[in-house]
């Protein structure tokens, strides 16, 4: 994919061309948005953009987008070039560890062995454990030239100032409402079902009422 692939986050995009062509790009991005794969989506095209060897110029002759298809772009779509990073949230507990984070560190302090740019992409940054966050703030304070670090979130809230304090901060979050994913509209289609079957009994009620409060302290 490339920026143009992404009519509706317009602002976000025209920012970070905007950043390219001057020549003026952050060390340390933190992507906000409703959903993590399409944020995945253009943190990966910034990496292509970085190291395309056959870019969209703009008329001062700095790349604004990549062509999505020369070898560069290639590997980075299919998560094979040896100079950009990704890391998840692993286990059971979904986190991010400091072991992930500081090989992930390491990565990036290496030379470029064939592109331009390091690129290191944190996806689901709020999974960041107290260690693994303090292993990142040592580069987000002293980046390495020639390297860019991308965190990507639904909830930024949930990550610790000192991390949020370092990064540029955009938003493809929009201004609509986030958009209910497949699970959550499942349980509210249950719920809903629920709420027409048992709605006229008081013990009918106090189930919908617990059904509601088990689902906040999950989200809590």
């Amino acid at each position: 994919m490339a920026f143009k692939s992404f009519p509706d986050q317009t602002q976000g995009v025209q920012l970070l061309q905007r950043s390219l062509e001057r020549g003026r790009l952050a060390h340390a991005y933190l992507f906000i948005g409703h959903q993590l794969e399409e944020l995945e989506a253009l943190a990966q095209t910034l990496a292509k953009t970085l190291n395309c060897r056959q870019p969209v110029r703009s008329d001062n002759g700095m790349a604004i987008d990549c062509c999505d298809q020369c070898l560069n772009c290639r590997k980075i779509s299919h998560g094979n070039h040896a100079d950009v990073h990704w890391v998840r949230p692993e286990s059971k507990s979904r986190i991010i560890s400091v072991e992930q984070m500081r090989e992930l560190m390491r990565e990036i302090h290496l030379k470029p062995t064939e592109a331009d740019y390091k690129t290191a992409v944190v996806v689901a940054a709020d999974r960041l454990n107290v260690q693994a966050a303090n292993a990142l703030l040592k580069t987000l304070e002293e980046p390495p030239a020639k390297s860019v670090l991308i965190l990507t979130t639904t909830e930024p809230q949930r990550l610790v100032d000192t991390v949020l304090s370092r990064c540029l901060r955009l938003n493809f979050a929009g201004e609509g409402p986030r958009p209910l994913t497949a699970a959550e509209m499942e349980w509210l289609t249950r719920f809903n079902e629920m709420a027409v079957s048992e709605q006229k009994s008081l013990l009918g009620r106090y189930r919908l009422m617990d059904v509601l409060l088990q689902r906040r302290l999950m989200r809590a």
